[in-house]
């Protein structure tokens, strides 16, 4: 019987809200704090290593989004859901990844997010700890697009409103 996740999210947290500072174990054991990483961009990641789509998504953060933009202030940040250290430990090292991991005993930071339900989940929050992206699953080109515009290394897209589009028409 595999009922692990909850069913539903508390989702404390929305859109534009700022992120408590948490303190998880590491996989030696030494705590690792949220803020510790404030002034970056971070993808924190919640995973389980019994998740398929887990264990083909973990890579795609090592090499194309941790490997790629750690030299601009971006930590991708992975918070293994409930097991046992040995294994997570085991599971890393098998996949090579180098970002850094932690162990929550339970689900109470993971139903803080919005629509928090499912592994795996993604959440990007910018250097002054606002929540900016989340979601159960992983798209990949919005989340780069995000990321790249929080890094300042692509504008930020704006779209027009309904006043602009009428301006637009008398010019």
């Amino acid at each position: 019987m595999l009922a692990l996740m909850p069913i539903t999210s508390l989702g404390a947290y929305e859109l534009g809200d700022t992120i408590e500072d948490f303190t998880l174990p590491d996989l030696d054991g030494n705590p690792v704090s949220l803020y510790d990483f404030q002034g970056d961009v971070i993808l924190l990641y919640f995973f389980a290593t019994w998740c398929p789509p887990c264990n083909d998504e973990s890579p795609i953060l090592e090499e194309n989004f941790w490997q790629e933009y750690q030299e601009y202030d971006f930590t991708v940040l992975a918070v293994n859901l409930l097991e046992d250290s040995t294994l997570v430990t085991q599971w890393v090292n098998d996949l090579g990844l180098t970002y850094p991991t932690v162990l929550a005993p339970d689900y109470s930071l993971f139903t803080l997010f919005p629509d928090a339900g499912g592994i795996p989940y993604n959440a990007v929050i910018d250097q002054n700890m606002v929540l900016r992206l989340s979601h159960y699953s992983f798209d990949e080109d919005e989340t780069r697009v995000l990321v790249e515009q929080l890094l300042g290394l692509q504008p930020v897209q704006t779209t027009h409103g309904l006043l602009e589009d009428i301006k637009a028409l008398y010019r």
